[in-house]
């Protein structure tokens, strides 16, 4: 515990760390919660649908559904929470909201690079309720939003179609996201946050389609405000919210009544997108960081995007080289290998046979006003492809934008065969059922594999939480609390962003990360000039250099230590004196 907050990692492993049969329980809870939620996902379909019927009721409620899913992914993932830092993203992340406690002022305090604010003020929320900030409260927020876009995905579905077929669509979505045990899926992720509000703009899109509201302007402007987050929260994010915005002004388009309907709908939807960007000039404009925001924020993203590597690699890649990473990811990541399978299915056998079956139908037998659907899933898929590939890097996290996308092609996709094949002509009568009943049981069946695959193998988080346990504190963490408390200022120098989260101290500088400090870069001056400012403004306790052989992405000392950079090595060498050395790690202290 650091300044009375319950630390929720610590308290999770002094408590399981003994219990010798905790596997056998797992697995058992594991099993329990899953056979639970998968009788509730064909319980519609199972049991007569009779209004009277308390059982029916209960068995097809909306609530119970969502409380057996969520239930069922946090059985499943909580080992999770166990394990220190896997991913260096994560430890900045949790930095930034560390920092932000003290100064709430993105941009000024803290500065995630690539990622925006919105990514990292969800996570101060479990100071707000007595938890330590660190690596399992910070699973718990992005769990909490990824499965909050699982939810809107079911929603989404169930509101184009049948109930009974959008529980079955979803469950290779639901099954996938519990069973997730690749690092790059398990931490806290820069995708996590749209993820969440871009699952909520589709089911915005899908209640106004089916809606009957002669005047839903409320909604339009909630539509276009969540979409207008998406620039601040990761700006990789943004095509795949354009696609949304493209396909709602379509429908807009379809539906509106009037000319003067169209265009108040579409003031709306245009005043909601442009709210938050109004609200963060201003912003801007009173704490004058427009510098700041530009050059860090904007300018890096462009050169990100425009480049290929971490930190932005100035060398050029081609879009079919990226197209390669995308697809060895795709083929190589275990955890999703099952539900991309089944989109890319659906993709090129699917999506085919339905718009030629729908086509071959007579026009009084086409009834289906859903069918639009299909070619939005489609781009939807296609823009969340393309944010994954235009990086060019080989993150697995990044692929958890392709995730709702899939669930959402594969629900439109059954939905649409039970319309489809409901009003075509057959020589069998009953094979229509019969290729329905095919597919449902071949996307259920893969689940089922995954599950099994995946419950019998060992959980490498709870299978090491005795290690875990016993070094929950790096010898360089213990070795820097020695000359600090948790709630004092330090510098860390290099990437080595979980000695704020290992030791609860706060950082001194808004870059976490030393990364566009120590690369070469055409801003690399502005970012050494800030750190040393905001180094000095500080006052901190502590400098850590961290760049040494056993550290993150910078090792060598001789080129990439503070002492190269005459700005920073002024300031050390004038007001901070060496203390201690561990693991080549250096650590200074004020004098």
């Amino acid at each position: 515990m650091v300044d009375n907050q319950i630390d929720l990692r610590w308290w999770l492993l002094s408590n399981l760390a003994s219990i010798p049969s905790l596997s056998i329980i797992y697995r058992i809870s594991v099993i329990f919660t899953f056979i639970i939620l998968i009788f509730l996902a064909f319980s519609p379909l199972i049991f007569p649908r009779t209004p009277t019927s308390k059982l029916q009721k209960f068995l097809s409620s909306n609530l119970i559904f969502i409380i057996s899913l969520v239930t069922f992914i946090l059985a499943a993932r909580w080992p999770g929470f166990l394990s220190p830092m896997l991913d260096p993203d994560e430890g900045q992340f949790i930095a930034g909201a560390i920092k932000l406690l003290k100064d709430p002022v993105f941009w000024r305090a803290v500065d995630a690079g690539s990622s925006g604010p919105l990514n990292v003020y969800p996570l101060t929320l479990p100071a707000f309720f007595g938890f330590r900030i660190e690596y399992a409260s910070s699973r718990v927020i992005g769990l909490i939003m990824i499965i909050a876009a699982i939810v809107c995905l079911y929603y989404a579905l169930s509101t184009l179609y049948d109930k009974s077929l959008s529980r079955l669509a979803i469950v290779p979505v639901f099954t996938t996201v519990a069973l997730m045990k690749e690092s790059g899926y398990v931490h806290y992720t820069s995708e996590h946050f749209s993820i969440a509000i871009l699952s909520v703009a589709l089911l915005i899109v899908c209640k106004y389609y089916t809606g009957n509201s002669s005047n839903p302007n409320h909604l339009i402007f909630a539509l276009g405000f969540i979409l207008g987050l998406t620039p601040f929260a990761k700006m990789q994010s943004v095509p795949i919210a354009f696609s949304i915005a493209c396909i709602f002004l379509h429908i807009l388009w379809l539906k509106s009544r009037g000319r003067g309907q169209f265009i108040r709908s579409l003031a709306a939807f245009f005043l909601g997108g442009m709210l938050f960007s109004a609200m963060v000039v201003l912003y801007l404009t009173i704490f004058s960081i427009y510098d700041a925001f530009w050059k860090s924020y904007i300018q890096q993203n462009l050169l990100i995007y425009a480049t290929h590597g971490l930190g932005g690699n100035l060398t050029q890649v081609s879009f079919l080289a990226k197209i390669n990473i995308f697809i060895n990811m795709l083929i190589n990541v275990k955890d999703t290998q099952i539900l991309f399978l089944l989109t890319a299915i659906a993709l090129i056998v699917g999506i085919p046979f339905l718009i030629i079956k729908r086509f071959s139908l007579s026009p009084h037998q086409d009834n289906s006003n859903t069918f639009c659907f299909v070619y939005y899933s489609l781009f939807i898929l296609a823009a969340s492809s393309y944010s994954i590939i235009k990086p060019g890097n080989g993150f697995p996290h990044y692929l958890l934008f392709l995730i709702i996308p899939s669930g959402f092609l594969i629900g439109v996709f059954i939905g649409e065969l039970a319309q489809v094949l409901q009003v075509s002509k057959l020589t069998r009568s009953n094979l229509n059922f019969s290729l329905l009943t095919g597919v449902i049981f071949i996307t259920v069946a893969s689940s089922f594999l995954q599950f099994a695959t995946t419950i019998t193998s060992d959980n490498v988080y709870l299978n090491n939480r005795r290690r875990f346990a016993r070094n929950y504190l790096s010898p360089i963490a213990k070795t820097i609390l020695k000359y600090a408390s948790p709630g004092e200022s330090m510098a860390v120098w290099g990437w080595a962003s979980e000695l704020y989260v290992d030791t609860g101290l706060v950082p001194a500088i808004r870059d976490s990360v030393s990364l566009w400090q120590i690369k070469p870069g055409s801003l690399q001056e502005y970012f050494l000039q800030r750190y040393a400012e905001d180094f000095i403004n500080s006052n901190a306790k502590l400098f850590v250099d961290a760049v040494a052989p056993r550290m993150f992405f910078f090792t060598d000392r001789e080129t990439q230590g503070h002492e190269v950079f005459p700005e920073i090595a002024k300031v050390i060498n004038e007001n901070y004196r060496l203390v201690d050395e561990v693991q080549g790690v250096r650590i200074y202290i004020k004098k």
